[in-house]
């Protein structure tokens, strides 16, 4: 069961990577950044048709990416949110709003380097975005164990609670249990999580470096914090 004050940020995280994940395959598949139309928008010049849907989606003469209606939902979910609904729930308006920054966030990159869909700040900057949903679900406890222990000197069982709590395996077992419910189907879901990863690899190898890195940026973080664990209160690092 998850806490109700964690429901709400749990249904965007797994809709956000959802929508991202989904969004990214089917551009994949499809084609859309290869297209004639994603070559003219990116010179700058019209798509040469009023109406056309398909791998891409003009209308009116314009080149309508997935970001626009990526800001749409985030937009409706924000006023719902805002103003209050009598029919639509809570839970429903957390899902609209993960959908629509997983549709945003998959072209971030396209936004941000003037047309390159598949530059490596997409991920990164998605990443960072889920880490924060990841933080504020499961590592609430861990800083203020942490703080707890550091403040009190009481080193000694840290390192072992952060093995038992904290790993990267854990998180996406809890993850998955929450979503699905069982063993099995917890397994299936990590499983297609890992395939997924090595499809984007391979679709995307500009990006190897940037997973390089952040398992790179892990392992220190991990060193720092068995330093912290280890160190006694009249010992100087």
């Amino acid at each position: 069961m998850i806490p109700k004050n964690k429901k709400a940020p749990f249904l965007i995280a797994a809709s956000f990577l959802t929508s991202f994940i989904f969004i990214r395959l089917a551009v994949l598949l499809a084609g859309s950044a290869e297209s004639e139309f994603a070559q003219a928008a990116k010179a700058g010049a019209l798509p040469g048709t009023d109406f056309y849907i398909g791998s891409n989606i003009i209308l009116f003469g314009y080149h309508i990416h997935h970001f626009y209606f990526g800001i749409l939902f985030i937009c409706l979910a924000g006023w719902l949110a805002i103003v209050g609904s009598n029919t639509i729930k809570r839970d429903y308006i957390a899902i609209v709003y993960g959908l629509g920054l997983g549709l945003f966030l998959d072209e971030i990159g396209l936004l941000l380097t003037w047309g390159d869909y598949y530059s490596a700040l997409t991920y990164t900057i998605s990443l960072f975005v889920l880490g924060i949903f990841i933080n504020i679900l499961y590592l609430g406890p861990f800083w203020k164990e942490l703080k707890t222990h550091i403040a009190t000197g009481k080193h000694a069982l840290l390192k072992e609670e952060i093995k038992k709590k904290y790993s990267p395996l854990h998180f996406i077992d809890a993850f998955a249990n929450k979503l699905f419910g069982t063993k099995t189907i917890s397994a299936v879901f990590t499983a297609t999580a890992y395939i997924l990863i090595a499809i984007l690899i391979l679709a995307y190898p500009r990006s190897v470096h940037y997973f390089i890195a952040g398992a790179f940026i892990i392992t220190g973080i991990t060193y720092i914090i068995n330093v912290t664990i280890h160190k006694t209160p009249h010992e100087n690092i």
